[in-house]
């Protein structure tokens, strides 16, 4: 088959499709450009914001819990069998 035969063939079966509705796409045209350096540096710096929050939320959560006192073990088994025992004060801390 030649080239012009196999040009002519694609042609038909283009029209084909639109004749029937179904769109009809150069796949080099769908075919992604490669990020440039400028959207990687943006997604970078898009990332370490979001990771410096996080880090801030949590630095933020351990400052605050160590301004509470914490249960020594006797008192965490005295509380947890309150507790179990259905003791709604003792769940409150």
């Amino acid at each position: 088959m030649s080239q012009n035969t196999l040009k002519v063939h694609d042609l038909n079966e283009d029209a084909e499709f639109d004749e029937n509705g179904v769109e009809v796409f150069d796949e080099k045209a769908l075919v992604e450009e490669e990020p440039s350096d400028n959207d990687l540096a943006e997604e970078e710096l898009l990332s370490q914001g979001a990771t410096q929050r996080v880090l801030d939320a949590t630095q933020l959560y351990l400052g605050e819990i160590g301004y509470s006192p914490l249960l020594t073990a006797e008192e965490e088994v005295y509380f947890a069998r309150r507790a179990l025992r259905g003791d709604v004060a003792s769940r409150a801390g």
